[in-house]
């Protein structure tokens, strides 16, 4: 009973990640999986894959045989970008769903190695913490998302020089031997769309709410390992046996949470850097967006769609990066919480053992992107004072163009 009770805290922990990832093959199956399943999870990964090249391809087609000019590519630039990162993120997340496998089924044992209420209590905590960043991540993207989806609909059909009527989709598409202008292939390409667009941002809240789950837990884990450091000296409920014991327990449990946290970066550190790029370009061309279309009194949705795509991204790499901050935060207390115990205390020989602990935590692990840019509240700074260094670049690049 107390086992079930356990699962069922980490089933509530990990519900947001569940929900997002399982319905595109990117949530990992169990080990012992039946035919069925495997059948159903290789088919979701296909039609995943389908509807994000369905999106990307036609795209990539419809810029190189319209020979647009530089204008119009930077107009479509944002959802480009946008679109080939998150499909390249979802293509790592399947690379590496070994790993998150690992990754999962250690959240599962802390689970059930939680004996204590105060633990619990942390577990849940951090937890919640990590569902609250999924769910704002939904209610950004999707808020921006499904706006963004049904402009066409709302905004008046574009009429060339010639008097032809171009009706719109959400993303521009080229089929080469299909007209998609004639009906009814615009409906079945706007409905394919559609979906297509819903996948991707699937995708994107997905790894943002996994990302979260996991170094949440993480932090959780380190606020724990604090009590073990406490009860070091004198014994107590969490750490019992002899003073040698006691030592050994702290020292593995601190090693076994660094060795998560280096999983963790070994997974996610190509999908923050795709972020760390998506953000970037996206922020810029994003503000850019907005000022062009309010100085050109263009309709009031298309700028309200932009805007909030804008706070979306930027918000979702302020996660990326508070959750990274928290981490390094969390593994430097413990080299703070092994100076402030009554080490004073411990006969000498065992007083050095604590040494490793504080060294380690000098070196903290990291949340990076791609190996060089650690996910801080620093580089988000950095990442606003660069996309608004590009986007004063595009400004006057533009302007002299029309000039």
């Amino acid at each position: 009973m107390q086992d079930d009770k356990r699962l069922s805290d980490f089933h509530y922990a990990a519900q947001v990640s569940f929900w997002l990832l399982k319905p595109i093959g990117a949530w990992p199956l169990k080990q012992q999986a039946t035919t069925m399943e495997i059948i159903i999870h290789n088919l979701s990964i296909v039609i995943a894959t389908f509807f994000q090249l369905f999106l990307i391809i036609p795209w990539i087609i419809c810029i190189i045989t319209a020979k647009w000019s530089i204008y119009e590519i930077l107009r479509t630039a944002c959802p480009l970008i946008f679109s080939i990162t998150v499909f390249l993120r979802y293509l790592l997340l399947l690379f590496h769903r070994d790993e998150i496998r690992s990754c999962i089924d250690r959240i599962v044992e802390d689970w059930r190695n939680a004996a204590m209420i105060e633990d619990r209590k942390i577990m849940l905590a951090n937890a919640k913490s990590g569902r609250f960043f999924g769910i704002i991540s939904v209610a950004f993207m999707f808020g921006s998302g499904i706006p963004y989806i049904c402009m066409p609909l709302v905004l008046p059909p574009v009429v060339t020089e010639d008097n032809v009527t171009i009706r719109s989709l959400p993303d521009p598409s080229e089929l080469i031997f299909l007209d998609v202008q004639v009906s009814p292939i615009y409906e079945v390409v706007y409905a394919l769309e559609s979906i297509s667009c819903c996948t991707l941002y699937t995708v994107f809240c997905g790894i943002c709410s996994l990302t979260a789950k996991f170094v949440t837990h993480a932090c959780g884990q380190f606020e724990i390992l604090i009590y073990f450091f406490e009860e070091l000296i004198d014994g107590g409920n969490r750490n019992k046996g002899t003073i040698d014991q006691r030592i050994s327990t702290a020292v593995t449990h601190h090693l076994r949470i660094l060795r998560f946290v280096s999983d963790i970066d070994k997974i996610f550190n190509e999908i923050c850097l795709a972020e760390f790029i998506n953000a970037s370009c996206n922020i810029c061309l994003l503000g850019y967006y907005v000022i062009m279309d309010w100085n050109n009194q263009e309709s009031m949705l298309q700028i309200f769609v932009y805007f909030v795509a804008f706070v979306s991204i930027t918000f979702n790499i302020y996660i990326f990066c508070y959750i990274g901050e928290q981490l390094v935060d969390r593994c430097q207390k413990i080299g703070t919480k092994c100076y402030m115990i009554e080490w004073y205390r411990l006969p000498q020989n065992k007083a050095r053992d604590l040494i490793f602990p504080m060294i380690m935590s000098n070196y903290p692990v990291e949340l990076t992107a791609g190996k060089m840019v650690t996910m801080t509240i620093s580089s988000f700074s950095d990442i606003l004072k660069t996309s608004m260094a590009y986007f004063n670049l595009l400004r006057e690049v533009v302007s002299r163009e029309n000039i």
